[in-house]
């Protein structure tokens, strides 16, 4: 009896441990097929936008149909392309980001060609960053205390330009006085050039750098080519690294977009996606988003500050000169920053505006942030800030339409 009894509890143990291994089994092979999916919904996603410029609501994986479901706003987007349509350059490309979320909500590209949209060169990540890098570079000294936004530094010849002679620390009749943010919103590329080389070091923009995002894969939905920032070899690379006067330091405008983002989210980074979640038999699947800081919120408010003096009296103070202006500066708190440099694929000059826009009456609201590239040959065409302008008027027409709509729902009239 005790012998039957020692083999039943023996049985009982291995079938306990067999069926644990099955459940074990059955559970990793579940993850397996769940990484498989969602392997199969982002490289899917990715080459049907690139390919055939369009926003697959319906896939097919092994048999089955998977619905997706994005973060793009029909308002937003219909804006965004009408603009592309009405002020084409030889290429431009803009993204909008919710900057409350990292959320993708209207992308698009244009060749002035064949007038035809494609959303494959937002994506790209093949342009020079110009002076946009300045933001990593300005990031860097501020968190560090190197610099402050008032600190006077000095300069001989023109601040568009960056040769070895200007780098050097000597006082002249010649010499110019300039603070660290005015020299930040007119892009001044010796101020630039000599604070990375007197007040910081190579790896150390090399390391800001990667914080915000370069090097490194970016999205977690879409196979977006990361963005380069090379350890510089020597003091005047390193010059040229920090003002944005190389072609060796890539960006793609998805990327681009983040970097206001990042202000205007007091130094954190919420990395972009674009599919909000993805069904097969009735459940639902999202991405991971990543959230970090790059940098201190003492660092953002300067930051900011600077970016805000950029558009109000810098390199994109016409988003808020005129009549329209007026009404942007009235109700929109927005810092931007722009750049310009000859190179890239598409080969072009190029003209690349990042902007931040945060609502005035609500303070918790981030906004949201806009880059634009546009790439034109012989002929210059539209500029950046002419479009982000127009633009931010739209925007402004989404805000009064989301005001009004609150407003009726509040009343108990909800509106369709």
């Amino acid at each position: 009896m005790k012998k039957l009894s020692l083999n039943l509890f023996l049985i009982s143990v291995v079938c306990g441990i067999g069926a644990y291994s099955i459940s074990n089994y059955l559970h990793e092979q579940g993850k397996e097929q769940a990484k498989e999916l969602k392997s199969f919904v982002r490289s899917s996603v990715s080459q049907i936008v690139v390919q055939e410029s369009s926003f697959p609501e319906k896939i097919h994986y092994k048999d089955e149909v998977v619905t997706i479901d994005y973060t793009i706003n029909s308002d937003l987007q219909k804006a965004v392309e009408l603009i592309l349509k009405r002020y084409p350059n030889d290429h431009s490309a803009v993204v909008v980001l919710d900057n409350n979320t990292g959320s993708i909500l209207a992308v698009a590209g244009i060749e002035r060609k064949n007038r035809r949209l494609n959303y494959s060169l937002p994506f790209t990540s093949t342009h020079p960053s110009a002076s946009l890098i300045k933001i990593i570079t300005t990031a860097n000294l501020l968190e560090n205390d190197q610099v402050e936004p008032s600190t006077r530094l000095n300069y001989r010849g023109r601040g568009t330009t960056l040769y070895k002679y200007q780098l050097k620390n000597k006082i002249s009749r010649w010499t110019r006085w300039i603070s660290f943010k005015k020299a930040f919103a007119f892009s001044n590329n010796v101020i630039f050039g000599k604070a990375a080389i007197n007040k910081s070091s190579g790896q150390s923009i090399f390391q800001t750098a990667f914080k915000f995002g370069f090097n490194q894969e970016l999205m977690e939905d879409f196979n977006l080519g990361p963005s380069r920032f090379i350890m510089p070899e020597t003091q005047y690379q390193l010059a040229e690294l920090a003002s944005g006067f190389n072609k060796e330091t890539l960006v793609s405008p998805v990327h681009a977009a983040l970097f206001a983002s990042i202000v205007a989210n007091e130094g954190q980074l919420k990395k972009p996606y674009i599919v909000n979640s993805y069904t097969m038999d009735g459940e639902e699947h999202t991405f991971k988003h990543y959230n970090g800081r790059v940098f201190s919120k003492d660092t953002s408010v300067d930051l900011a500050n600077m970016m805000e003096l950029t558009t109000s009296r810098g390199t994109a103070r016409s988003i808020t000169r005129g009549r329209n202006g007026n009404k942007i500066r009235d109700r929109i708190i927005t810092g931007a920053k722009t750049g310009s440099i000859t190179g890239g694929i598409p080969e072009g000059k190029r003209d690349w505006l990042t902007l931040y826009a945060k609502p005035k009456n609500d303070l918790k609201d981030k906004g949201i942030s806009i880059s634009i590239m546009n790439i034109n040959g012989k002929k210059w065409y539209f500029k950046s800030t002419y479009m982000a302008k127009k633009l931010l008027m739209e925007y402004l027409k989404i805000l009064d339409k989301e005001e009004i709509s609150l407003s009726s729902s509040k009343d108990g009239n909800v509106k369709g």
